[in-house]
């Protein structure tokens, strides 16, 4: 996963692949994403990393909202040449939620833009969550990291002791 995801950072086009990342908390999920972010951008490309509870929190205040601005937000998130959307299924479960999600992933997708997705989540638990169009979306047309092993940060506070 390593290696794969520093070839990634250093051959990024707009024409990459997208990146789906599914493992257990601790796993270097959201360090891997940050650090293909920063290399991205240091080849010019417009970045947007947020966490899938804090986006779809303003997404939605923005839309509900009688503001000028309305929708500011999801517009950057689908014009962002490359999106890095962290722990999804960490953000509360409504329908809005949901049918932003889905809006997100597909649009995207249907401009060729690359997105890195993280989640905690099991293939079977994003699709009991977001429904099997969007998983499909993800586990077909993303390429599929899954991370295994122990808790990194665990890890590191054993070896304080």
């Amino acid at each position: 996963i390593l290696a794969y995801c520093q070839k990634y950072a250093d051959t990024f086009t707009m024409s990459s692949p997208s990146i789906m990342m599914l493992g257990a908390t601790g796993l270097g999920k959201t360090h891997l994403s940050l650090a293909i972010a920063k290399q991205v951008i240091l080849k010019g490309y417009h970045v947007l990393y947020c966490t899938a509870q804090d986006i779809l929190r303003k997404i939605e205040r923005e839309h509900f909202s009688r503001s000028i601005v309305e929708d500011e937000t999801l517009q950057t998130v689908l014009d962002a040449d490359l999106l890095i959307l962290d722990d999804l299924g960490a953000e509360y479960n409504t329908p809005f939620n949901v049918s932003s999600v889905y809006n997100i992933i597909n649009t995207r997708m249907n401009f060729g833009k690359p997105t890195i997705i993280s989640s905690n989540l099991t293939s079977q638990e994003l699709e009991e969550r977001y429904t099997e169009r969007v998983v499909s979306r993800l586990l077909t047309q993303y390429t599929y990291l899954r991370f295994i092993g122990e808790d990194v940060r665990q890890l590191k506070l054993r070896e304080k002791k």
